[in-house]
């Protein structure tokens, strides 16, 4: 499996699992709710089946192109992440049976409340697990935090875009892209502060202020894509904003020298 091919896979598994995350919360909030529930049935399928098929490949990929690479040696919290992940997977497959085929009443309303609960807890895990998994070079406190943010704000993108799409009410709604706006500004923040701490310690090559530079203007893209909202449709937008982000955790998750080498920056 080409490498190039193997970085789409941590941003693939940080937008699932972060959509994944988003479901639970809402179900927690919204299982009582006999008067809405019935209508976001489809969004909240569609949701558990986009999440989990995020999850399902950035797994199996990873895995082959662990196959590949005999030398890769998986580190304990990168199968402490895949567990919570495939726990994830498994919750949210109860869900969806429980959504599609469990009446209504007060034992399911419950039952969704506690599965709910316990997806969002497994997807949290996943994530963090995933970043404490990674191995970088030198202290990044902030590194924890950023990629849980990054997960769950790729997550909250994709549920935008299932509402978007799915809800009458969510078909021009410039305030999703404004939350997506402010949410790229405190992740470039976060990162500006990471890459600040970082050259204390090394000075950084060419090539990774290149990939600092496309990585800083697409955390960014949200903000112009709420701007422009106002000329065109939020909807066109609102998927641009998404696929700029998605980007943007590509570059988050793969080491600028190995982005420059892959894709011939520099």
């Amino acid at each position: 499996m080409r490498p190039s091919v193997a970085l789409l896979f941590p941003p693939l598994a940080a937008a699932g699992t972060g959509l994944l995350a988003w479901l639970g919360i809402s179900v927690v909030l919204l299982h009582a709710r006999a008067d809405l529930m019935p209508a976001l049935y489809p969004l909240q399928a569609s949701a558990l089946l986009l999440g989990g098929a995020l999850v399902v490949i950035a797994l199996v990929g990873r895995r082959m192109h662990a196959r590949d690479n005999a030398a890769l040696s998986a580190p304990a919290w990168t199968r402490r992440a895949d567990l919570a992940a495939v726990t994830a997977l498994a919750i949210a497959a109860a869900l969806f049976v429980v959504l599609r085929w469990v009446p209504a009443g007060p034992n399911r309303a419950l039952v969704l409340g506690l599965l709910g609960l316990a997806l969002a807890a497994a997807a949290l895990l996943a994530i963090a697990g995933a970043a404490l998994a990674t191995r970088e070079d030198g202290a990044d406190p902030l590194r924890i935090p950023a990629r849980m943010l990054l997960a769950l704000t790729l997550g909250l993108a994709l549920l935008f875009c299932l509402m978007a799409c799915q809800l009458p009410s969510g078909r021009g709604n410039a305030g999703m892209l404004l939350t997506l706006a402010l949410l790229g500004l405190l992740l470039a923040a976060s990162a500006l502060v990471r890459w600040r701490e970082h050259d204390r310690s090394a000075t950084p090559m060419r090539e990774a202020r290149r990939a600092r530079l496309i990585h800083a203007a697409l955390l960014a893209a949200p903000l112009a894509c709420w701007v422009l909202a106002t000329v065109a449709p939020a909807m066109v937008w609102l998927l641009v904003a998404t696929a700029a982000l998605v980007l943007a955790g590509i570059l988050e998750h793969a080491p600028p020298a190995r982005f420059a080498t892959e894709y011939g920056a520099g």
